[in-house]
């Protein structure tokens, strides 16, 4: 009987051999179901934990509004490793070295439930007076065994994962985490830009493409009334929109080409709202000043009407050109912006590359 062929599956340049009988489609659905979930899971949990490594003597020692916001945080842990690590935990792996990896981590995770964590148990989440110094000795001994167990497990986890033969050093030092946590904030910050353009969603047919429509079609620069609308929906970009744009720029972790894209829309779209902006005071006072100047007599209004005519005109084109660009400009943001989160979140997800631009895992 002929030995199984192993299969081979791509992370980056390296080609990974994977164990005997597992199949590439089974490496990917466990990846994508389970263990990239579990290496999010940690990570999660691993960031909020640091923000609370305080020395015993800082623990004893502060106040208690601090006390009890390390304590929410840990009680956000403990309850994440029980919710979300734990059940993750309980899925068996089909790679050998991993699933050893996962029942060491089990045995470690009952360990601590039962020292660490059902000793946390006894306080509420709003702790008296009373029981603050209590408190303060348990946290003492709790927090770095937490620590203990959610880096060394983790760091066993990755080690044990396919993707980190070539490169396992990476994946379970400080840069990794730091590497993921700049990927899961400019994540964050690009969700709340793509909030902000829903919420824009409704006014900016009406006050941009409609219109710029309707003064391309009449060629007419609209009364006041008519474009106070617009007038404060292009302040807004100003003072709201464009301001999260930078913010998105001004992170770490935005590639090259992502940068060039928002480097552009975050010079044009200012641009051309302050270019409109002045284009419709300034078509306003030249308007003005042809009515203000008509002669008496009725070739003077004859050629006064022309003038207003043309004076319309004119404006008119010049500014339907810079709504519809700047309509444009929001349209294209709101369909590159998916289409970056999706890029995130493999980041994220950690397909667990250190290259962008390295393929993903598959046969």
């Amino acid at each position: 009987m002929s030995p199984k062929v192993k299969q081979l599956i791509h992370i980056g340049s390296h080609r990974i051999e994977l164990p005997e009988g597992v199949t590439a489609l089974d490496w990917a659905l466990e990846r994508v179901n389970f263990q990239n979930p579990r290496i999010r899971a940690f990570l999660g949990c691993i960031r909020v934990i640091e923000g609370v490594l305080e020395s015993n003597y800082a623990l004893l020692h502060c106040s208690p509004e601090r006390l009890l916001d390390i304590w929410s945080k840990v009680r956000q842990v403990t309850g994440l490793i029980r919710t979300r690590i734990a059940p993750l935990l309980d899925v068996p792996s089909r790679i050998p070295r991993l699933e050893e990896a996962r029942l060491s981590a089990g045995t470690a995770l009952a360990f601590l439930d039962d020292q660490v964590l059902s000793s946390l148990d006894r306080f509420p989440a709003e702790v008296p007076q009373i029981q603050l110094l209590e408190l303060r000795k348990a946290l003492c001994v709790s927090i770095g065994q937490i620590h203990s167990f959610l880096h060394d497990t983790f760091g066993e986890i990755m080690a044990s994962d396919p993707r980190s033969l070539h490169d396992a050093d990476y994946f379970i030092s400080r840069r990794f985490p730091r590497d993921i946590e700049e990927a899961e904030w400019l994540q964050a910050t690009l969700l709340k830009l793509q909030e902000y353009l829903a919420s824009l969603e409704e006014e900016r047919p009406r006050r941009l493409a409609a219109l710029a429509d309707s003064i391309r079609r009449e060629e007419t620069v609209p009364q006041r009334p008519m474009w106070e609308g617009t007038r404060v929906f292009l302040e807004g970009l100003l003072s709201g929109f464009v301001p999260k744009l930078k913010e998105v720029l001004a992170l770490r972790g935005v590639r090259f080409y992502e940068m060039e894209i928002l480097d552009r829309y975050t010079y044009d779209i200012p641009a051309r709202c302050r270019m409109l902006l002045e284009l419709y005071e300034t078509a306003s006072d030249a308007i003005e000043g042809i009515r203000a100047s008509a002669g008496i007599t009725r070739a003077e209004r004859e050629q006064g009407v022309r003038d207003l005519i043309h004076c319309h005109a004119a404006f008119a084109r010049r500014m339907a050109v810079q709504m519809g660009e700047i309509d444009k400009a929001l349209l294209d943001l709101v369909a590159f912006i998916p289409l970056w989160l999706e890029a995130i979140e493999k980041r994220r997800a950690l397909l667990l590359r250190r290259s962008a631009e390295a393929e993903e895992a598959g046969p």
